[in-house]
């Protein structure tokens, strides 16, 4: 753990001035253009990566036995249903295996910026007697002052309090309050940038979608779309 920090430390360093001009444009067109960039980026590594020869052989006789399985329940043959449900989970598991290589390396970029995307966009922030219960909510190198009241579980900002699963406005943007963990001497507290408010609150998702849940409306479409076009679909 004290290895990953290390690591983590100076780059999310690096990170907030590399990319300071573009988060200064807002949460959302900064989330685009990382979440356009990623796909894009995925997609060529899925490329590079993969076997594309092999996977789209083993496509075509997935789909010969998915055709020939449909005859076979027509025709009531269980045998022969049980026969090319067992050939299409083994090419289904020679599929996986060839995605294995493409997916280590996606893997390594994921473990290098997702959990600087996670810090900027969804901050865990520490309140405590020691800091007087105060705490600074960045964003794009600006600061805002946080109070936390341990005694009625508020955050306090710019004249708005907010409990659990409410909102508090800063740096042009909604920050739902999403996690409150008690500790011995205050609490952890977890800031989300409020992307897309929702009707009803989900177990995970707050009120709120998130970062990661707008990132992902994003990158699924794009990303299959480009590798349809690069032809790794």
């Amino acid at each position: 753990m004290a290895t990953a920090q290390a690591i983590l430390t100076p780059l999310f360093g690096f990170y907030d001035s590399l990319f300071q001009p573009l988060l200064q444009l807002g949460p959302y067109p900064s989330l685009i253009f990382f979440s356009a960039v990623l796909a894009a980026l995925f997609s060529v590594i899925y490329y590079i990566f993969l076997d594309r020869e092999r996977a789209d052989e083993i496509k075509e006789k997935l789909e010969e036995h998915q055709e020939k399985m449909k005859e076979a329940q027509e025709e009531d043959s269980d045998g022969e249903v049980s026969d090319h449900l067992e050939k299409s989970l083994k090419l289904n598991q020679k599929f996986m295996m060839l995605n294995l290589k493409p997916m280590i390396a996606t893997m390594l970029f994921v473990g290098l910026i997702f959990p600087w995307l996670g810090a900027s966009f969804a901050p865990n922030m520490d309140f405590t007697e020691q800091n007087n219960f105060t705490n600074q909510l960045e964003w794009a190198g600006n600061e805002v002052q946080l109070q936390f009241n341990n005694d009625t579980q508020e955050v306090t900002t710019l004249n708005q309090s907010a409990e659990l699963n409410d909102y508090v406005s800063a740096h042009g943007v909604d920050w739902e309050v999403t996690k409150i963990n008690q500790i011995d001497d205050g609490a952890k507290v977890r800031m989300n940038i409020a992307f897309i408010k929702l009707p009803f609150s989900l177990p995970l998702a707050g009120k709120a979608l998130n970062w990661l849940g707008f990132y992902i409306l994003i990158v699924m479409p794009l990303g299959y779309g480009l590798r349809k076009m690069m032809g790794v679909a």
